[in-house]
């Protein structure tokens, strides 16, 4: 009995994860297209409201994240060409997972910012969203 129980957790937890992994990185294209196109304004559907990014000057909070944004693009700097590589995802129960890889920015000068990232995402009913991201 307990390994029929443990069999069929097996075999329903493979396309579960798929589906998470999948969505996850459709996200992750999602941000870089819409990052790529400067359309900041559908950026905003990649957050979760609780939000907060976490780099080595501290902790950024949303609302503080979308105007640091919107200023770069308000200024018309180089906001650069956002690509990620490498990324691993993995699902934690059945609303939250975990994703981490590196983030690539090239700027047309041909300087580039390379970083690894972690990122917390959140199912709700408007899809993945990040809701933590350590940079």
């Amino acid at each position: 009995m307990m390994r029929s129980i443990f069999m069929a957790l097996l075999l329903t937890a493979g396309p579960a994860q798929a589906d998470t992994e999948s969505d996850i990185r459709a996200a992750l294209d999602y941000f870089a297209e819409t990052w790529n196109s400067g359309d900041l304004e559908a950026l905003r559907g990649f957050y979760h409201p609780d939000f907060v990014l976490v780099t080595s000057d501290g902790v950024i909070p949303l609302g503080q994240r979308l105007d640091d944004l919107e200023d770069i693009s308000r200024a018309g700097e180089d906001r650069g060409v956002l690509e990620y590589s490498q990324v691993r995802v993995q699902a934690l129960e059945d609303k939250h997972a975990t994703a981490y890889g590196k983030i690539s920015l090239t700027f047309k000068d041909g300087s580039a910012f390379n970083e690894w990232f972690t990122s917390v995402y959140v199912k709700t009913p408007f899809g993945w969203k990040a809701i933590l991201t350590n940079n």
